[in-house]
């Protein structure tokens, strides 16, 4: 997708005589040279070791009761050096999504033998416990092979286990799941997924990083008081949202104006403001009116401040607009029309926010142009 997009931006600065036609050649050339793609044949690769791994999970999973002890975790030990050797041979013939496929195998075993140690001995232990463990396996993996596979493996073993520890980040009265000691192992789980994104080069890895951040503040929030966690996401995604887009052009070495930090402030704002929209209870419709235009103003802000510089404002902007309008609709006159009549209505309304939306983009885009 990316290689598309580069394409028709150089033939269009090879149209505008930006580039000669050999320099927009090269440049080509340089990207597909660097950047192999992520391919069907990886697909197929990576997708070979999941059923792989998932198969010895399998035989774990039947007990082998016919098997000896020792034979089974020397099986499993052979699988996971298997995968590993395979990885590091796969590296060195420059065999990079090779590489990753086995590495997703050794880390699929490396669950397989956890649970497998821990069946076949009877070791006390839960669920948050085994998702620890096998994120840390999965973290060694990644910062050992630079592997963005295994970081993303990590990320998620790591939401996990964030999940497990947390009872789904729904249940807080038990006291074995209340403790620092508790938040701050999801903590350095979550910065040790950030390095490992950050080393391997992983923007999903990064995400998913972040995602634990989110999901982390939210847990601390509701365990620890009874305030909404919509309000600290809002003021933190605010705070986020300021900083990315007016800080000192000094520092925009390190954090780029109207980049990830002001896209994630805005996801935040706009998420903890739904949230809080969610828990207003009976504050009748005055007040759930005024409640909605202060997220309208919202979406307008973060669209005029930063919406002609970041893509993914515009479009979380765009959305929590459009739902906040259907949801106006809704509330006003669904209990005064028809059904027909309200889908007509919103329709309508939709169209006009379409149209709306087109002409800012064209704005957006001359700005671009003139820049």
């Amino acid at each position: 997708m990316f290689r598309r997009y580069l394409s028709r931006e150089i033939d269009q600065w090879v149209r505008s005589g930006l580039l000669q036609p050999a320099q927009g050649e090269s440049l080509l050339y340089d990207h597909d040279r660097r950047h192999t793609g992520f391919n069907f044949s990886a697909v197929l690769a990576v997708l070979a070791a999941i059923l792989f791994g998932a198969a010895v999970v399998a035989l774990v999973a039947a007990n082998w009761e016919a098997i000896a002890r020792p034979v089974r975790v020397l099986m499993i030990l052979l699988f996971i050096v298997g995968g590993l050797s395979a990885a590091a041979f796969a590296i060195q013939k420059s065999a990079h999504w090779v590489a990753e496929a086995a590495l997703v195998f050794a880390i699929l075993c490396f669950g397989a033998g956890i649970a497998l140690v821990g069946q076949m001995y009877h070791l006390s232990g839960d669920e948050a416990a085994f998702m620890l463990g096998w994120t840390f396996g999965a973290l060694v993996v990644s910062l050992v092979f630079s592997s963005a596979t295994a970081s993303i493996s990590a990320g998620l073993l790591g939401l996990g286990y964030l999940f497990a520890v947390s009872s789904g980040l729904g249940v807080f009265s038990s006291a074995d799941n209340f403790g620092v000691s508790v938040y701050g192992t999801v903590l350095a789980v979550m910065f040790a997924v950030g390095v490992a994104g950050w080393r391997s080069r992983s923007i999903v890895a990064s995400h998913l990083c972040a995602l634990m951040m989110i999901c982390w503040i939210v847990w601390i929030v509701e365990g620890v008081s009874d305030l909404n966690p919509g309000y600290v996401l809002a003021a933190m995604g605010a705070g986020a949202f300021g900083f990315g887009s007016l800080m000192p052009s000094q520092w925009s070495v390190v954090f780029s104006r109207h980049g990830v930090v002001s896209a994630y402030g805005a996801v935040l704002l706009l998420g903890g403001l739904g949230l809080v929209q969610l828990d207003l209870g009976e504050v009748g419709l005055a007040g759930e009116m005024a409640f909605s235009a202060l997220v309208l103003v919202a979406s307008v802000v973060l669209l005029a401040v930063a919406g002609g510089d970041n893509r993914l404002i515009r479009r979380v902007a765009y959305f929590a607009f459009a739902c906040e309008t259907l949801y106006v609709v809704g509330e006003t006159l669904g209990s005064l029309l028809g059904s027909a009549g309200f889908l007509f209505i919103g329709g309508l309304v939709l169209a006009v926010m379409a149209f709306a939306m087109m002409k800012i983009e064209k704005r957006f885009k001359k700005s671009e142009a003139r820049s």
